[in-house]
């Protein structure tokens, strides 16, 4: 072991005389690992419910979209949907016709505007239709209404013109998401197709892929070779606000639990001063023995050093920990008939612990040098004359 270990090491353990020392290291030590347990928990609540809504957008959002770069409709859509079909791990293409429409219960007693859109999944029936449950209060519809929709293109007829209309069936009800648009429906193709006057092509092809997360590659490979005119994007850039609010969350959360640790800091730094005071007589001792100035520092470095790494270890086993209790034995309920979910979730991603882990280190270690360098200063007649 070397001196300066072995020196900081009995700095930090317990002694009689010195019991005072001792119980301020502890009690930073203590501070860190609070710190470190209340960020790395607060990261695990926030990181439950956000892998949440990364499921729910790559359940609901279409996984690969090709639109075109100008125009509302595809150029050659029977090639769009070729290349799309080529691509490995796809496992459906399917085309994206979109409008606006009128919608009204059966009864026409109530009616609400919409945007309806092909559905990426084929409906239970051809008929049927997915609704929101804002939609639904409004027309009061439920699973099994017919409801109607008018659109917004008319045709002709020996009377004149006629709006176009279609009578589907309710087929779901969603629950509130963040992925939902309140005065959006899913209807089938076929529906689409009469609403929209578009027996053929389509404004965009989505695709969805047996790997979400294989997106980013499919997507260069699409690009590559369906080249200039067209745009390719993944699930993560069609909800790219959604995606940037969730990464800006994190970051607040990360910077405001921080402080905890920072604080720790300072009784770090307390802690260090303090023993550079108590222990003068020993520096120059040291220094009279041959230590140098280096040496002294190293000392101070390392207490510092030690104290993180106590700190951040306890408080990562009790953070890590609790967050698993607490995602295992679903010990925080949720009200299901209000929420989603029926607990409150926690995820522990290993990352994260590690950025928390060098953080918490780095900080503490920060902390020790103004004390350090301060020791190595100390002349040693200085220092043993004012120790008496």
């Amino acid at each position: 072991m070397r001196f300066e270990t072995f020196v900081a090491l009995r700095y930090l353990a317990a002694s009689r005389r010195r019991a005072h020392v001792a119980l301020i290291a502890t009690i930073s030590v203590a501070g860190l690992a609070v710190g470190v347990a209340a960020l790395v928990v607060s990261l695990a609540l926030l990181s439950g419910f956000q892998d949440r809504i990364r499921r729910q957008m790559m359940d609901r959002t279409a996984h690969l979209r090709v639109s075109p770069q100008r125009g509302a409709r595809l150029a050659d859509a029977e090639r769009v949907a070729a290349v799309l079909k080529s691509l490995p791990g796809v496992l459906r293409v399917t085309p994206l016709i979109e409008g606006r429409a009128w919608a009204s219960n059966a009864a026409a007693s109530a009616g609400v505007p919409v945007r309806y859109r092909s559905a990426s999944e084929p409906p239970a029936a051809p008929g049927d239709a997915g609704i929101t449950g804002a939609i639904a209060a409004r027309l009061g519809l439920a699973t099994g209404d017919e409801m109607r929709l008018v659109s917004s293109r008319s045709r002709l007829s020996p009377i004149g013109p006629l709006p176009v209309t279609a009578l589907v069936r309710v087929g779901e009800v969603r629950r509130g998401s963040a992925l939902d648009k309140p005065g959006e429906i899913e209807v089938s193709e076929a529906t689409a197709r009469l609403l929209a006057g578009a027996p053929s092509g389509a404004g965009a092809y989505e695709a969805r892929l047996a790997d979400p997360l294989a997106a980013d590659a499919a997507a260069r490979a699409a690009g590559r070779t369906l080249g200039a005119g067209y745009r390719v994007e993944t699930w993560r850039e069609l909800n790219g606000p959604l995606a940037f609010a969730l990464r800006l969350e994190k970051a607040v959360i990360f910077l405001t639990v921080a402080l905890v640790i920072l604080v720790a800091a300072l009784n770090i730094v307390a802690n260090i001063a303090l023993t550079v005071v108590e222990k003068k007589r020993d520096l120059g001792v040291f220094t009279s023995m041959g230590a140098s100035p280096g040496s002294l520092e190293r000392i101070y470095l390392t207490l510092g050093a030690a104290i993180g790494v106590l700190g951040t270890a306890a408080g990562l086993l009790f953070g890590v920990g609790l967050s698993l209790a607490l995602e295992r034995y679903r010990i925080v309920p949720l009200p299901s008939d209000v929420y989603l979910l029926s607990h409150v979730p926690f995820a522990v991603h290993p990352g994260e612990v590690a950025l928390i882990a060098a953080f918490a280190f780095l900080t503490a270690l920060a902390a020790a040098v103004l004390p350090a360098r301060a020791a190595a200063r100390l002349a040693p007649g200085e220092a043993i004359r004012l120790s008496r």
